[in-house]
């Protein structure tokens, strides 16, 4: 068997049928040199029992498996955990229900070269059916908010043990770790293509306000919070958003973004 590049970690709570359809997305990659782990938080749907099920599959594949399921302290605890428990040099997170773009993209992008610790590219996003490219953003977008998905990123594992998520973001704890890696100067590397497929949905989504107020609290932490009038201006925007969705609902929400995805 290859030597062991990757590890792609699951984190999940009660969600058998979306990490299904993750795990067979996994399957059906052509890379030789990476395993799967799943860290489940203490599932009562059936996920555990599920999980039990599928060594044989992976065994068929010559992917290496493991799971555990214990309860956490939320997701960047299980993030976190799952860094530990991995072999491999570079980490993929992934969650329940979400795939990565073709069955060739790991082949495609691995090996790395050697002075990259963190390799990024674009996302298929998916909201109620409809699909739309999401372009990565200039990395000093960083500042302001997340330049790419995190499951369209690859980490190298050394980072992550060295510093791992600071679980006392509940929401921004990715995006944290990214903006500290970017001002620290570590090496990103951007692959111009989309790397997974992830849906528009979680609870950042849920939670705005509570989001807005992490991204606010990593900002003064990391220095890069600085009043302008740009600021000013984006607050604003933030706080009429914020007032129009509980005004009118989720609706306009929903044919907003829907409209700026096709069909």
């Amino acid at each position: 068997m290859a030597a062991l590049i990757l590890s792609v970690i699951t984190v999940c709570r009660n969600a058998k049928t979306p990490l299904e359809a993750t795990m067979e997305n996994i399957l059906s990659q052509d890379f030789a040199g990476f395993e799967y782990l799943v860290i489940d938080g203490a599932s009562d749907d059936g996920t555990p029992e599920f999980l039990e099920k599928c060594g044989r599959k992976f065994n068929e594949k010559e992917i290496p498996f493991r799971f555990v399921s214990e309860p956490d302290r939320g997701i960047y605890d299980a993030m976190n955990k799952g860094t530990r428990l991995a072999a491999g040099e570079w980490l993929l997170f992934l969650n329940a229900g979400d795939l990565l773009s073709s069955a060739h993209i790991l082949s495609m992008l691995f090996p790395v070269e050697a002075d990259v610790q963190i390799l990024y590219g674009d996302t298929i996003c998916v909201y109620q059916g409809r699909r739309g490219l999401y372009p990565a953003l200039p990395l000093d977008r960083l500042k302001e908010e997340m330049a790419f998905c995190h499951q369209s990123a690859f980490i190298k594992r050394e980072l992550l043990l060295e510093t791992p998520y600071d679980i006392s973001y509940r929401i921004c704890a990715d995006h944290h770790f990214f903006l500290r890696m970017y001002l620290d100067g570590k090496v990103f590397a951007y692959h111009p293509e989309p790397i997974a497929i992830y849906e528009i949905s979680g609870y950042s989504d849920e939670h705005p306000l509570r989001s807005h107020r992490e991204q606010r609290r990593m900002q003064r932490e990391l220095g890069v919070f600085h009043l302008s009038p740009a600021r000013i201006l984006r607050e604003c925007t933030f706080y009429l958003k914020l007032g129009i969705k509980k005004i009118f609902g989720q609706r306009l929400i929903d044919r907003v973004r829907k409209s700026r995805l096709h069909a």
